[in-house]
């Protein structure tokens, strides 16, 4: 059923289906998000499937998920490193001023649940930048962190 969508196909996900009576269970990984959404529409549209927990993690999950916890750490925010994802492996680019940031960004991004595994591709170059940290961004798209707006003075 999965399968004869050609992009979960095409995408080679890693989707694992967990069935105990007529509840199913999805796990894995998918390349996008429509498809995370496409593979709970799929399953939950045949007769015999009562509910659908769903439980993959779309590639954009995980890098969303990297770049705030880059940006949220003052050793690593004032940097750009690129985060690129596919099925969970990370690979980190850009250019950073010592191993010791290099270092930090590795295990940052370790340490992200979602994350399978890390592959470096920084290089050491550049001047160290002052140390900042961005604010932890809202709950909701378009909402504005209530901390961060007071502290806006007119």
């Amino acid at each position: 059923m999965l399968w004869d969508y050609e992009p979960l196909r095409a995408s080679h996900a890693e989707i694992f289906i967990d069935v105990e009576d007529t509840r199913v269970r999805l796990r894995g990984r998918v390349r996008t998000s429509p498809q995370k959404l496409i593979a709970d529409v799929l399953v939950r549209r045949m007769d015999e499937v009562s509910s659908v927990t769903n439980e993959l993690i779309a590639d954009p999950e995980v890098v969303r998920a990297v770049a705030d916890a880059l940006a949220q750490d003052e050793r690593t925010a004032p940097y750009v490193i690129r985060v690129d994802v596919r099925h969970g492996i990370v690979i980190l680019r850009g250019e950073v001023p010592s191993e010791a940031v290099q270092q930090t960004a590795i295990e940052i991004t370790a340490a992200v649940p979602t994350v399978h595994s890390v592959r470096n591709q920084l290089t050491i170059g550049g001047e160290p930048r002052a140390a900042v940290a961005l604010s932890r961004p809202s709950a909701r798209a378009d909402e504005p962190n209530p901390v961060a707006a007071s502290e806006v003075r007119a």
